[in-house]
């Protein structure tokens, strides 16, 4: 089985006032520290990879926050998703593998993804080339030496739109269970609501 994940990254408000939002609406999650103006959110409801569920949260965190927000969800390891939420709206979705759960279906090329739309909302303007040529790229047929995967997809785009790379790969029950990257010490992770590791 493949590896599954599925977590949010909000631009520019701080770790606080995204504590103290996900307090608001009683969620079970962790936050990470704020790095470049991204604050990363493991939140437990979105780990079973509802898209209607991970649009609510997007939609409710991006327009109580008036903020710029990106989901991600990995499937199997096989698909990403990805959603771009701009105070309270879906702006962009994103589907690197469209005809995967259709088995008649022959693969094709990724859908959705505006590079335009994601680098306005991440103020990364002079990325816009390379995270078209990452959002286009189909990897069955090896368009892009380096990038094996979808989840190398997933962190080669987060290091272009300034995301903390961490996010690729990385979910609620991981930290739950008690493995962070090295990147992190794992009581720099929050957790609220009744959460047992660091509740705040």
């Amino acid at each position: 089985m493949g590896l599954f994940y599925s977590n949010l990254s909000v631009y520019r408000p701080g770790r606080s006032e995204l504590l103290a939002e996900l307090g608001r609406l009683q969620r079970r999650a962790f936050v990470s520290p704020t790095f470049g103006g991204h604050t990363l959110l493991f939140d437990e409801s979105i780990e079973e990879q509802n898209a209607d569920e991970i649009e609510h949260l997007g939609m409710q965190i991006s327009a109580a926050l008036s903020c710029a927000a990106l989901a991600s969800m990995l499937h199997d390891g096989d698909v990403l998703y990805l959603w771009l939420f701009v105070k309270g709206r879906v702006c962009d979705r994103y589907d690197s593998l469209p005809q995967y759960f259709n088995p008649a279906a022959e693969p094709g090329p990724p859908e959705g993804g505006d590079s335009a739309l994601l680098c306005a909302a991440f103020d990364r303007a002079s990325h816009q080339q390379r995270v078209e040529e990452l959002l286009r790229a189909n990897l069955l047929e090896d368009a892009l030496p380096g990038v094996l995967g979808e989840m190398e997809r997933h962190r080669a785009l987060a290091i272009e739109l300034g995301v903390p790379p961490i996010v690729a790969g990385l979910t609620y029950s991981s930290i739950a269970g008690g493995y962070v990257p090295d990147d992190f010490i794992p009581n720099e992770f929050r957790g609220i609501k009744f959460e047992k590791l660091s509740p705040a």
